[in-house]
């Protein structure tokens, strides 16, 4: 079975004020340290790299790093990329400049997910977001002219201050653009984000259902199917690298932060860098205490996908017919009218998507 690499890169020139991923400030010395251990865990985990059919380099900020720096974690990925469908490169359009650019293709990146979030200059401010909507529309087309057309633009909705109004245009324009794939995320607020300690919020749960609702129909009127709840696409143009993980594969994650699912195991890599930098063997194991938390987690994953739950697949992985154990379970929300089971596959209604939180408590 096919297996992905995911490679976290903590670092970043700016923080946004609504992240919580793992990340720290830029500093030089730091990355070289840090690339130092990110290469004795890589040598140290059993990866098979005939297997790896994608990587996905996440932060962070991968492309804060300078291009030597970018160069040698490009160097250091190359044995586990030679037989990768798909490459993709998290980054910021103001850190990129022609050096990057070309080591990217050169090294066999094939997907880049671009970080907009809004297109309104007042609202990247409040986001503190450094590059414009004229910036990212610059950097697809560096990206499209060194042949890397394969292009996913990230948006946020529910933002504080943010209109309905406002988010459409978001869409409008990002549509506007040559790419292949977007992504929409509402905004949630950590505690521990600049956003948490000021006390701002999200929109109320009813504006937040309407951006979103509106969102699907423009981005499918655009040509970008729906294929899971957050994610659109044209044909063929599906993220493989996160396929993995809605279908609840194995998966490896690399340097601090990261997660990773191998062997009935899920696992999570220290969190704080320097720590890392220390001993970047330390993970904490989270076995499932039995089959059913296992079975839920592949659920709660499955149904995020459009096409939602293969029971075949899952029998093979289970030797358990999902029909008949979640018999009464699926009944009442067929009756609601939030699951339906079409052929052999499992899936949320368009009523039922929506509310797949409300779902999964039901099979808990």
């Amino acid at each position: 079975m096919s297996q992905a690499l995911y490679v976290h890169v903590p670092f970043c020139r700016s923080i946004c004020f609504y992240c919580d991923f793992c990340h720290v400030g830029y500093n030089k010395q730091v990355v070289d340290a840090w690339l130092s251990a990110l290469a004795k865990q890589l040598k140290q985990t059993n990866i098979e790299a005939a297997k790896i059919d994608t990587i996905y380099l996440g932060g962070g900020t991968p492309n804060c790093l300078d291009a030597d720096q970018l160069e040698l974690l490009l160097q250091l990925l190359r044995p586990y990329s030679q037989h990768v469908k798909e490459y993709t490169i998290e980054i910021n359009a103001e850190a990129m400049d022609e050096s990057k650019y070309q080591l990217l293709k050169k090294y066999g990146i094939n997907r880049v997910s671009i970080g907009l979030e809004a297109t309104d200059g007042n609202m990247l401010k409040l986001l503190n977001r450094k590059a414009s909507f004229e910036d990212v529309k610059e950097c697809i087309y560096s990206f499209i002219a060194v042949g890397i057309d394969n292009i996913s633009v990230d948006l946020l909705y529910s933002l504080p201050f943010q209109t309905t109004a406002d988010f459409m245009r978001d869409i409008d324009l990002t549509v506007s653009l040559p790419i292949k794939h977007v992504s929409i995320y509402a905004l949630t607020i950590e505690e521990n984000t600049f956003f948490g300690r000021q006390g701002f919020k999200p929109q109320d749960d009813e504006t937040e259902a309407d951006m979103y609702l509106q969102a699907i129909a423009k981005l499918e009127a655009a040509g970008f199917k729906q294929y899971e709840i957050s994610n659109f696409a044209k044909e063929g143009y599906q993220s493989l690298h996160n396929l993995h993980y809605w279908h609840f594969d194995d998966f490896y994650g690399i340097g601090p932060g990261a997660s990773g699912k191998l062997d009935h195991r899920l696992y999570d890599n220290v969190k704080d860098v320097k720590a890392y930098i220390q001993d970047p063997l330390k993970q904490d194991f989270i076995c499932f205490k039995d089959k059913e938390e296992e079975m839920f987690e592949h659920i709660m994953m499955n149904l995020r996908l459009i096409d939602g739950i293969d029971a075949t697949a899952f029998k093979e992985r289970y030797d358990v017919d999902i029909f008949d154990h979640y018999h009464d379970v699926i009944d009442q929300l067929k009756e609601k009218n939030l699951l339906k089971q079409e052929g052999n596959y499992l899936r949320c209604t368009k009523e039922g998507f929506p509310l797949l939180n409300t779902i999964l408590t039901y099979f808990l």
